[in-house]
């Protein structure tokens, strides 16, 4: 995504690095009459219905143009009354919507833009999307499909996402939180980071605030975010008196940090709060570079304005900020940088930029201090923290794990909050902070007070305003991610004989360890998708009208990397009735049917013995796990001898073998019920070492064997 922030030689379009469903969200510095005006003057000019329609479409895609999202739908909406079949007027109206984070209005603009003729593929994808941040999980995974019936992008974690909900919701997180009613307001507030040394709570707010509750002043500018027609986002506090941390005496947080022209916020403290790094819209003058919304770009009369970090610090005499000090990677000519977090050591400073060398969108990328003091060439947090979309708002909790923001991994919304352990480009897995931290809208700036207690922002259902801060309450305190915590597990089932992809068939996946299940469906493509946990035994249940069933049993320690590929064949019903399958227990990947045996070719006896010998204890043990995993599997254990003895003699060995083997299992829990023993003797030799054959003794331990197979599941 291009972080672009337009201006033009006389009103001026400024940026602001907050949430948006862009995130970097875009001003325009005029006063609140300014386009009114203009539309009344366009339409004064060219008179009658046509010409008020072209003179209304034409003022609103100027606003457009200059990222006036609210100004320009206003337009737009009185030009849609005349013409709600023109494709641009209903394509701009559900776009300024949606970076409006106006989800209900964007859902009812992509609805009707999807029914006209020509919409683009994007469109689709924009609709599910406003669809799953209002939590319609169903209605927004089949919009998704229609979307990758028409494009070859990957959305398989949009996919997932929709799937995944219902879980997430189904197993929530033990935390109470409340919305911080007495800070909110109807605007945008959010960025909360609380100051040990002083005692007090930090935030961003595009309310201006005086310092006492209720009351707004306009202390800093008069000019609107065209955007939002709101005003600009600054940094306030909120002091403490007689030991209350919220009193509700809300104020400038500094006067220095706050004298940017345009958004300031949010900040960090560093760890013994003696210095900040806080984010500013570039205030500079004579940038080279155009605006990415007009055709020929070297036309446009609009510039860009991006995003810095400055650091500032604590003047211990005073008690103010000393004159900030840009960061030394600010580049707002090329790109933008923000969202400072820093290291409890200082070592590391972690920011979020769309700098070039990102692996889309936007990225996290860290510098590390070196031994002079400065700060070394930033670099890219890596592909486990970031993807192909946005990552943002990182902080370093008191834990020393970094919380951040994604579009990208697996979630419940747009924005959702994820925790990684690790450092510099080195991370674990990022791990979802789970509902209700998350929800259907943008779920962000997660800010631990303590181990149990802390802030995040949202614009979820039921707050005040735009985006509102919430405190927690945790039970006890988030279990963190391991390096090898999660693995993406790709479902592809096919036609067993023409290996086409069968859409729509039902899978049941189910963790056989804890009993945790869940139903998904797979897309025209023959695939679905489910972030599942490492090392851990699964049972994947395939089923689809007009084909025999099958269950897969997989084991996700086996997985390459954070990555498991099933691909699952179904046997049509109009041809044969797939064969039982013979496998080894050691397989992870297997077909499971009535009739399939498991051959235990590491259980052995000892010559004319029937006691099960350590090596053999080991492989029941896995048996054992087998049957806990999948508790209503009934099954014949079979043993078999050598040749060597006679035909009666060996089916009586084996018979005891059998019965031995059944009696270790009831030893460690299987039900008796379960299982039958049955003795082959030396009927079925797996060589040619029948009676009288000269063979090793290896070649005859080789036939001792036991099998299992499958009566019922």
């Amino acid at each position: 995504m291009n972080l672009q922030i337009k201006l033009s030689s006389t009103p001026l379009i400024t940026p602001f690095f907050g949430k948006g469903t862009n995130l970097w969200k875009h001003l325009h510095k005029r006063t609140k009459t300014y386009l009114a005006l203009l539309a009344i003057n366009l339409i004064t000019i060219f008179g009658g219905h046509a010409q008020e329609q072209k003179g209304l479409v034409a003022s609103a895609n100027e606003a457009y143009s200059r990222y006036e999202y609210a100004t320009a739908a206003k337009l737009y909406e009185r030009a849609a009354i005349k013409n709600n079949k023109d494709g641009l007027i209903i394509s701009r109206l559900a776009s300024c919507y949606k970076e409006m984070n106006n989800y209900e209005a964007a859902e009812k603009y992509y609805n009707q833009l999807i029914a006209l003729p020509g919409t683009a593929p994007e469109e689709w994808l924009y609709f599910a999307d406003m669809l799953k941040s209002r939590g319609k999980y169903p209605e927004a995974k089949e919009i998704y499909q229609q979307y990758q019936q028409r494009s070859t992008n990957d959305i398989k974690n949009k996919l997932l996402g929709c799937d995944s909900a219902s879980y997430w919701m189904a197993h929530p997180v033990e935390v109470t939180i409340d919305n911080m009613a007495p800070l909110n307001t109807a605007k945008s507030d959010w960025g909360a980071v609380f100051n040990p040394i002083t005692n007090n709570l930090i935030f961003v707010s595009d309310s201006l605030r005086n310092t006492k509750k209720g009351i707004f002043k306009k202390a800093f500018s008069e000019t609107i975010y065209g955007r939002t027609d709101n005003y600009f986002q600054k940094i306030y506090a909120i002091g403490s008196d007689k030991g209350d941390a919220f009193n509700n005496q809300i104020h400038d947080f500094d006067p220095v940090i706050n004298a940017y022209e345009y958004h300031t916020g949010p900040l960090v403290f560093s760890a013994n709060c003696d210095s900040i790094y806080f984010t500013v819209t570039y205030a500079g003058n004579n940038h080279p570079i155009t605006t990415d919304k007009t055709a020929n770009p070297a036309d446009s009369k609009y510039k860009t304005r991006r995003l810095e970090l400055y650091l500032s610090t604590l003047n211990s005499s005073t008690g103010t900020w000393n004159k900030p000090i840009p960061f030394p990677f600010n580049s707002p000519a090329r790109y933008s940088v923000g969202h400072a977090a820093i290291s409890r050591d200082g070592r590391y400073l972690y920011f979020t930029s769309d700098m070039p060398g990102g692996l889309g969108g936007l990225d996290i990328w860290f510098c590390e201090r070196l031994i002079t003091g400065n700060w070394g060439i930033p670099k890219n947090c890596g592909n486990k923290i970031n993807t192909k979309e946005d990552e943002a708002f990182p902080v370093m909790g008191i834990d020393g794990n970094l919380y951040f923001a994604s579009k990208g991994h697996v979630g419940m919304g747009g924005y959702d909050l994820f925790v990684a352990s690790g450092e510099k480009n080195k991370w674990s897995h990022p791990l979802s902070l789970g509902y209700p931290f998350n929800s259907s809208g943008d779920d962000f700036y997660y800010f631990a007070k303590d181990e149990t207690t802390g802030f995040f922002a949202s614009n979820r259902k039921g707050g005040l305003g735009d985006d509102d801060i919430y405190q927690f309450v945790l039970n006890q305190p988030l279990a963190m991610p391991s390096a090898n915590n999660a693995v993406m597990l790709e479902v592809k089932v096919i036609d067993n004989a023409t290996k086409a992809p069968i859409n729509t068939a039902d899978l049941q996946i189910q963790n056989t360890a804890t009993d945790v299940k869940w139903d998904q469906q797979t897309n025209f493509n023959g695939q679905a998708w489910h972030s599942v946990d490492a090392e851990s035994p699964y049972a994947i249940t395939v089923s689809k009208s007009g084909y025999y069933g099958t269950m897969v049993a997989i084991n996700t320690k086996n997985a390459k990397g954070d990555t498991l590929k099933v691909v699952i064949p179904l046997a049509n019903l109009g041809g044969p009735k797939p064969a039982p399958k013979v496998y080894r227990l050691a397989d992870t990947i297997s077909s499971l049917g009535v009739g399939d045996r498991f051959r235990l070719n590491n259980i052995h006896y000892d010559f004319d013995k029937d006691n099960i010998r350590p090596d053999a204890a080991r492989i029941l043990d896995t048996l054992v796990d087998i049957l806990n995993q999948y508790p209503t599997m009934i099954i014949e254990l079979s043993s078999h001898t050598d040749s060597r003895g006679s035909d009666q003699y060996n089916v009586n060995l084996a018979d005891r073998r059998a019965k031995s083997a059944v009696a270790y299992l009831i030893a460690h829990g299987i039900e008796r019920r379960r299982m039958f023993a049955k003795g082959y003797g030396e009927f079925l030799l797996l060589n040619g070492c029948s009676n009288g054959v000269p063979c090793s003794e290896a070649e005859h331990q080789e036939n001792r064997r036991t099998e299992v197979k499958i009566l019922k599941l």
